[in-house]
Protein backbone atom coordinates (compact mmCIF):
# COMPACT_ATOMS: atom_id res chain seq x y z
CA UNK A 1 0.00 0.00 0.00
CA UNK A 2 1.20 3.53 -0.80
CA UNK A 3 2.35 5.90 1.93
CA UNK A 4 1.40 9.02 1.50
CA UNK A 5 4.24 11.93 1.87
CA UNK A 6 1.93 13.96 4.64
CA UNK A 7 -0.68 12.18 6.25
CA UNK A 8 -2.79 14.94 8.85
CA UNK A 9 -5.49 12.50 11.07
CA UNK A 10 -8.19 14.58 13.36
CA UNK A 11 -6.21 16.91 14.34
CA UNK A 12 -7.10 19.94 16.70
CA UNK A 13 -6.27 22.83 18.52
CA UNK A 14 -7.76 24.30 21.20
CA UNK A 15 -6.16 27.42 23.36
CA UNK A 16 -5.50 27.09 27.18
CA UNK A 17 -8.50 29.79 27.00
CA UNK A 18 -10.71 26.95 25.45
CA UNK A 19 -10.79 28.45 22.55
CA UNK A 20 -11.16 26.15 19.43
CA UNK A 21 -8.53 27.27 16.83
CA UNK A 22 -9.43 23.87 14.05
CA UNK A 23 -10.84 20.70 14.93
CA UNK A 24 -10.99 17.24 13.20
CA UNK A 25 -8.59 18.50 10.37
CA UNK A 26 -7.40 15.96 7.96
CA UNK A 27 -6.13 15.28 5.02
CA UNK A 28 -2.88 13.77 2.60
CA UNK A 29 -0.39 14.90 0.45
CA UNK A 30 1.38 12.55 -1.61
CA UNK A 31 4.72 13.42 -3.66
CA UNK A 32 4.60 15.72 -6.18
CA UNK A 33 1.44 17.13 -5.44
CA UNK A 34 0.46 21.30 -4.23
CA UNK A 35 -2.48 21.64 -1.57
CA UNK A 36 -3.48 25.62 -1.09
CA UNK A 37 -4.71 26.34 2.22
CA UNK A 38 -6.91 28.80 1.85
CA UNK A 39 -8.51 31.14 4.44
CA UNK A 40 -9.51 34.81 5.40
CA UNK A 41 -7.25 36.59 8.46
CA UNK A 42 -7.61 34.87 11.73
CA UNK A 43 -8.74 31.62 10.01
CA UNK A 44 -6.10 29.62 11.47
CA UNK A 45 -3.97 29.17 8.97
CA UNK A 46 -0.24 29.83 10.38
CA UNK A 47 -0.69 27.77 13.36
CA UNK A 48 -1.95 24.75 11.62
CA UNK A 49 1.42 25.25 9.21
CA UNK A 50 3.31 25.53 12.28
CA UNK A 51 1.76 22.35 13.60
CA UNK A 52 2.43 20.53 10.77
CA UNK A 53 5.99 21.79 10.41
CA UNK A 54 6.32 20.10 14.01
CA UNK A 55 6.96 23.94 15.67
CA UNK A 56 3.71 23.76 17.42
CA UNK A 57 1.58 20.66 19.35
CA UNK A 58 -1.47 19.82 18.68
CA UNK A 59 -4.33 19.38 21.19
CA UNK A 60 -5.28 16.13 20.05
CA UNK A 61 -4.32 14.15 16.95
CA UNK A 62 -1.57 13.30 14.50
CA UNK A 63 0.78 14.40 11.92
CA UNK A 64 2.56 11.86 9.82
CA UNK A 65 5.76 12.48 7.49
CA UNK A 66 7.30 10.19 5.58
CA UNK A 67 5.91 7.54 7.46
CA UNK A 68 6.93 9.09 11.00
CA UNK A 69 4.60 10.16 13.08
CA UNK A 70 5.81 13.59 14.72
CA UNK A 71 4.45 13.03 17.52
CA UNK A 72 5.92 9.80 18.62
CA UNK A 73 9.18 10.87 16.91
CA UNK A 74 12.38 10.30 18.42
CA UNK A 75 15.07 13.74 18.78
CA UNK A 76 16.85 11.46 15.80
CA UNK A 77 14.02 11.20 13.61
CA UNK A 78 12.79 14.67 14.28
CA UNK A 79 16.06 16.04 12.89
CA UNK A 80 16.36 13.80 9.73
CA UNK A 81 12.77 15.12 9.08
CA UNK A 82 13.04 18.20 9.11
CA UNK A 83 16.54 17.97 6.94
CA UNK A 84 13.66 16.83 4.12
CA UNK A 85 11.24 19.26 4.73
CA UNK A 86 11.25 23.45 4.12
CA UNK A 87 9.30 25.33 6.37
CA UNK A 88 8.69 29.41 5.37
CA UNK A 89 7.01 31.35 8.65
CA UNK A 90 5.19 34.24 7.62
CA UNK A 91 7.46 36.14 10.03
CA UNK A 92 9.79 34.57 7.93
CA UNK A 93 12.87 33.72 10.82
CA UNK A 94 15.58 35.33 9.17
CA UNK A 95 18.60 37.00 11.27
CA UNK A 96 18.47 40.43 10.32
CA UNK A 97 23.30 41.01 10.99
CA UNK A 98 23.73 38.00 8.58
CA UNK A 99 24.03 38.37 5.03
CA UNK A 100 21.77 36.53 2.55
CA UNK A 101 25.19 34.41 1.32
CA UNK A 102 25.40 33.59 5.47
CA UNK A 103 21.80 32.53 5.86
CA UNK A 104 22.03 30.11 2.71
CA UNK A 105 25.61 29.06 3.68
CA UNK A 106 24.41 28.35 7.50
CA UNK A 107 21.51 26.23 5.67
CA UNK A 108 23.53 23.91 3.47
CA UNK A 109 26.41 23.46 6.47
CA UNK A 110 23.93 21.48 7.94
CA UNK A 111 23.29 18.73 5.27
CA UNK A 112 24.92 15.83 3.53
CA UNK A 113 25.82 16.54 0.14
CA UNK A 114 22.92 14.35 -1.83
CA UNK A 115 20.56 16.93 0.30
CA UNK A 116 22.21 20.08 -1.31
CA UNK A 117 21.07 21.73 -4.03
CA UNK A 118 23.78 22.98 -7.03
CA UNK A 119 25.12 26.28 -6.93
CA UNK A 120 24.33 26.90 -10.41
CA UNK A 121 20.59 26.21 -9.39
CA UNK A 122 20.45 28.74 -6.77
CA UNK A 123 22.52 31.33 -8.94
CA UNK A 124 19.20 31.27 -10.94
CA UNK A 125 17.20 31.27 -8.08
CA UNK A 126 18.73 34.61 -7.31
CA UNK A 127 18.42 36.01 -10.96
CA UNK A 128 14.74 34.93 -11.19
CA UNK A 129 13.70 36.62 -7.74
CA UNK A 130 15.84 39.42 -8.66
CA UNK A 131 18.24 39.03 -5.34
CA UNK A 132 21.77 38.84 -7.19
CA UNK A 133 22.93 42.65 -6.18
CA UNK A 134 21.93 41.83 -2.47
CA UNK A 135 24.00 38.32 -2.05
CA UNK A 136 26.42 40.26 0.21
CA UNK A 137 23.99 42.25 1.55
CA UNK A 138 22.63 42.12 5.29
CA UNK A 139 18.85 41.05 5.79
CA UNK A 140 17.86 43.85 7.83
CA UNK A 141 19.14 46.40 5.20
CA UNK A 142 16.58 44.55 3.05
CA UNK A 143 13.02 45.96 1.92
CA UNK A 144 10.03 43.40 3.67
CA UNK A 145 9.29 42.00 0.24
CA UNK A 146 13.25 41.07 -0.58
CA UNK A 147 13.64 39.41 3.06
CA UNK A 148 10.58 37.48 2.39
CA UNK A 149 12.30 35.84 -0.94
CA UNK A 150 15.34 35.32 0.63
CA UNK A 151 13.11 32.88 2.91
CA UNK A 152 12.12 31.62 -0.16
CA UNK A 153 15.50 31.11 -1.33
CA UNK A 154 16.87 29.74 1.89
CA UNK A 155 14.03 26.85 1.84
CA UNK A 156 14.97 26.25 -2.11
CA UNK A 157 18.58 25.78 -1.50
CA UNK A 158 18.21 22.11 -0.41
CA UNK A 159 16.80 19.37 -1.49
CA UNK A 160 13.36 18.37 0.12
CA UNK A 161 10.27 16.43 0.21
CA UNK A 162 8.00 19.03 1.44
CA UNK A 163 7.80 22.81 1.36
CA UNK A 164 5.24 24.49 3.65
CA UNK A 165 5.12 28.22 2.81
CA UNK A 166 2.50 30.82 5.40
CA UNK A 167 1.94 33.25 2.45
CA UNK A 168 5.38 33.28 1.07
CA UNK A 169 3.78 36.32 -1.53
CA UNK A 170 1.73 38.23 0.65
CA UNK A 171 5.10 40.83 0.47
CA UNK A 172 5.71 40.84 -3.37
CA UNK A 173 3.89 42.56 -6.41
CA UNK A 174 2.28 40.87 -9.38
CA UNK A 175 5.33 40.48 -11.66
CA UNK A 176 7.31 39.07 -8.77
CA UNK A 177 4.48 36.69 -7.48
CA UNK A 178 4.56 34.97 -10.62
CA UNK A 179 8.00 34.28 -11.05
CA UNK A 180 7.56 33.03 -7.35
CA UNK A 181 4.91 30.85 -8.59
CA UNK A 182 6.62 29.76 -11.47
CA UNK A 183 9.73 28.32 -9.67
CA UNK A 184 7.21 26.92 -7.24
CA UNK A 185 5.42 24.89 -9.86
CA UNK A 186 9.11 23.54 -11.27
CA UNK A 187 9.95 22.38 -8.11
CA UNK A 188 6.72 20.73 -7.43
CA UNK A 189 6.86 19.21 -10.66
CA UNK A 190 10.56 17.46 -10.48
CA UNK A 191 8.68 15.83 -7.14
CA UNK A 192 8.45 18.03 -4.17
CA UNK A 193 5.31 18.35 -2.30
CA UNK A 194 3.86 21.78 -1.43
CA UNK A 195 1.55 22.98 0.58
CA UNK A 196 0.72 26.98 0.40
CA UNK A 197 -1.12 29.17 2.71
CA UNK A 198 -2.81 32.02 1.15
CA UNK A 199 -5.96 34.27 1.28
CA UNK A 200 -5.12 35.87 -2.65
CA UNK A 201 -8.61 33.78 -4.23
CA UNK A 202 -7.38 35.31 -7.56
CA UNK A 203 -3.86 33.25 -7.53
CA UNK A 204 -6.23 30.31 -6.59
CA UNK A 205 -8.22 30.74 -9.50
CA UNK A 206 -4.87 31.98 -12.32
CA UNK A 207 -3.42 28.87 -10.73
CA UNK A 208 -5.67 25.92 -9.95
CA UNK A 209 -3.97 23.56 -8.04
CA UNK A 210 -6.32 21.50 -5.66
CA UNK A 211 -7.69 23.49 -2.43
CA UNK A 212 -8.37 23.06 0.73
CA UNK A 213 -10.77 25.52 2.51
CA UNK A 214 -10.00 26.96 6.42
CA UNK A 215 -13.39 28.26 7.47
CA UNK A 216 -15.22 27.94 11.22
CA UNK A 217 -12.17 25.58 12.79
CA UNK A 218 -12.63 23.12 9.69
CA UNK A 219 -10.71 21.96 6.35
CA UNK A 220 -12.77 21.01 3.39
CA UNK A 221 -10.38 19.55 1.58
CA UNK A 222 -10.44 18.71 -2.49
CA UNK A 223 -9.88 14.96 -3.47
CA UNK A 224 -6.60 14.26 -4.85
CA UNK A 225 -6.25 15.58 -8.54
CA UNK A 226 -3.20 13.45 -9.70
CA UNK A 227 -0.44 14.17 -8.20
CA UNK A 228 2.34 16.48 -9.48
CA UNK A 229 0.21 17.02 -12.40
CA UNK A 230 -1.85 19.20 -10.22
Amino acid sequence: MKIPLLKVENLTKVYSAGQTVWKGIQFKLDRGEFLYILGGSGAGKSSLLRTIASFEQPTEGTVTVLGTSLQQATASEMQRLRRRVAYIPQNLGLVFDLTVRDHIELTRFSLKSNELVEYAQIKHFLKVMSLESYWDKKVGALSGGERQRVALLRALCKKTDLIIADEPTGSQDFEMTWKIMDLLVRVQLSGTAILFATHDLEMVRRLRKRVGILKEGALKVEESRGGAAG
